[in-house]
């Protein structure tokens, strides 16, 4: 992937808005249906400097009681599932080439996408990411959030996850859909004997539209109960 071709991508993604919507939900061990939820729909742009703006739509109560969402969860619904790796990130990783490979209808580059180095109280995605052979944009990746704390009292643990892409406006890959599902298996602490919870995320983007701001908008405080229509 050519240093350009990264530069023009984290660009062209500022100028855009798009919707996420987010679920975690917990499975319960003995039906394996949803006993646990969070969901939360939000409209998402940026100001003039890059920064990310978030407008929430909707958000009912979350019934998690088996696991609890950290900050690192919801950074990485924002940074690591929708993994675009930018010319200021790009030394931190050390990218294995694994050959080509057919993805529905594309000619694609394999590569095996890990941190160069681990550093405190950052994330990192780890993984495998294929590249369109046309323009070397990213097409498919399929990894995890590192790293994985397992120490008693301090877990942070999430599951394998796939997020897929597709052109917005005939030009950039951006994701649309990612999903994970995984057991996370929390160690024995003193007060509790250890546990392993099937957990599953669902992210969609959609809605995505082409946005430079140059006023700021101002939005209510009123979040709704009832779905957003699309």
């Amino acid at each position: 992937m050519c240093s350009s071709d990264l530069s023009a991508f984290a660009a062209a993604r500022d100028l855009y808005t798009f919707r996420q919507d987010v679920t975690f939900e917990t499975l319960s061990p003995t039906t394996d249906l949803p006993d646990g939820s969070y969901h939360q729909v939000t409209d998402i742009s940026f100001d003039d400097a890059g920064r990310r703006q978030e407008h929430v739509l909707f958000a009912p109560a979350n019934t998690l009681q088996r696991v609890t969402l950290t900050a690192a969860d919801l950074d990485d619904v924002a940074h690591r599932l929708p993994f675009i790796l930018t010319l200021p990130e790009l030394p931190g990783y050390a990218l294995t080439y694994r050959g080509r490979q057919r993805v529905d209808q594309l000619d694609t580059y394999v590569f095996d996408c890990v941190p160069r180095e681990i550093l405190k109280d950052h994330r990192y995605f780890q993984g495998r990411v294929w590249l369109s052979q046309q323009d070397d944009q990213i097409v498919l990746i399929h990894g995890s959030a590192v790293p994985q704390d397992t120490r008693p009292g301090h877990e942070n643990l999430s599951p394998p996850f796939t997020t897929y892409y597709q052109p917005i406006d005939g030009t950039y890959w951006f994701p649309i859909y990612t999903r994970a599902d995984g057991t996370l298996h929390f160690p024995a602490r003193k007060d509790a004997l250890s546990q392993s919870v099937h957990v599953r995320t669902t992210v969609r983007y959609t809605h995505y539209q082409r946005f430079h701001a140059t006023v700021t908008l101002h939005y209510g405080a009123e979040v709704p109960t009832t779905p957003p229509q699309n």
